[in-house]
């Protein structure tokens, strides 16, 4: 008798190919002494208060039953809080929705928005979940690249690949793998484009406190024309380094938040209720210097590494925002295939990286490599030692 799990589904066919990501990290994990660069984990210490916050809900008088498929009322509440004094945006709780981190808040969104065919506009380099993610679903992702030093968006480019079938726009700011961060001027183009349309703006916006230079993080929905028509998705994995603990929200019209609710609660029912009770109390009590301090640690980090990264001989465009750098290895490791260069750097010098091929639709003649540096002050001067010995 044939086996009944023999035929799958196809829509999972693109992710039961080989992952580079998963096998370079079964890689850099048996060598001794290797560090794991590729996966972006933030190996830092989570904020104290939140921590109690848990454990509160734990230890205390906090019963461990089902929260509301939205979250929890003084999640919520302290989220669109934060939204409206920090981001700018005009919630309430009744916009807001927690998910099992910013990756359920999105899948779950296009689950509600997306019927099969729908094309959805990504842009170059993106990152990779977000593009299997919309495959998973059944929508079409469109990728648009990103050019010159700063992956300045090209309008035309962009006004190209709209069709009638563009049901969406996904803006990642600060972005993932590259650290670009989307400017006022850029946003306002967008939504010159998409004026008269029933195109959706579904931002992604998880590194919104990792910015430097000076440089300010601006919500799509804040701007006009956008406004009426965006999604904001976030969560607090990067800026409490919890990306364990999974909680993630996003924001809307209060109708539209709460279809989507009833999907995640089909997904997921709801996050685990200490992790919110956590996220809950750091939200109420970390000062504004938390995050303006976290930015410079982060800046300070960067400057570091992409210095190394330089000394080395990788070229490297200085991230605006989040915590990775995409480094050019030819002149270093030769002009060969990303994962194989990967690999030669972990032989070299025990460190790990992304392949840059995964983040383009065709990575044909792509000679790049991403970096994450959320690592602690031990680890970054060790990091920083090895590559600098490949000069």
């Amino acid at each position: 008798m044939n086996s009944p799990f023999q035929r799958l589904a196809a829509r999972r066919t693109h992710l039961a190919k080989a992952n580079p990501l998963r096998a370079l990290t079964d890689v850099i994990n048996k060598v001794e002494g290797g560090i794991n660069l590729g996966q972006g984990v933030c190996d830092l210490d989570a904020p104290a208060c939140l921590r109690a916050g848990a454990i509160a809900s734990i230890d205390g008088s906090d019963r461990q039953t089902y929260t509301p498929y939205s979250g929890i009322p003084g999640l919520r509440q302290q989220i669109a809080r934060k939204l409206r004094e920090y981001n700018g945006l005009d919630v309430q709780e009744e916009n807001v929705m927690v998910g099992m981190g910013s990756s359920s808040a999105f899948f779950s969104a296009g689950l509600c928005l997306f019927e099969a065919g729908d094309e959805v506009i990504l842009f170059e380099p993106f990152y990779s979940y977000h593009r299997s993610s919309l495959t998973l679903m059944g929508a079409k992702p469109v990728c648009v690249r990103l050019a010159g030093e700063d992956y300045a968006l090209d309008v035309e480019t962009l006004k190209t690949a709209l069709s009638k079938r563009t049901r969406a726009i996904l803006i990642n700011t600060p972005a993932n793998p590259s650290g670009k961060v989307f400017d006022a001027t850029e946003l306002a183009a967008i939504a010159e484009l998409v004026d008269g349309t029933d195109i959706a703006i579904i931002t992604d916006e998880v590194y919104e406190y990792m910015l430097y230079d000076g440089r300010k993080h601006i919500s799509p929905g804040t701007l006009p024309g956008l406004a009426e028509r965006c999604l904001t998705i976030g969560g607090f994995s990067k800026t409490y380094s919890i990306t364990g603990w999974r909680i993630g929200y996003l924001a809307g019209p209060a109708d539209l938040v709460n279809s989507i609710g009833l999907i995640s609660d089909q997904v997921h029912i709801c996050p685990p209720r200490p992790l919110q009770r956590g996220v809950e109390r750091a939200l109420a009590e970390l000062p504004a210097s938390f995050y303006t301090d976290l930015a410079a640690d982060y800046e300070g980090r960067r400057n570091r590494f992409c210095d190394a990264l330089s000394s080395a001989g990788f070229s490297v465009r200085r991230p605006q925002g989040a915590y990775y750098a995409l480094a050019g290895y030819k002149n270093v490791l030769g002009d060969i295939e990303p994962y194989e260069a990967v690999l030669k750097l972990i032989d070299r010098v025990g460190i790990n990286a992304v392949p840059g091929h995964l983040f383009y639709e065709n990575g044909e003649g792509i000679r790049t490599m991403r970096f994450h540096y959320a690592v602690g002050e031990t680890d970054l001067d060790e990091i920083c030692r090895r590559l600098e010995s490949l000069a």
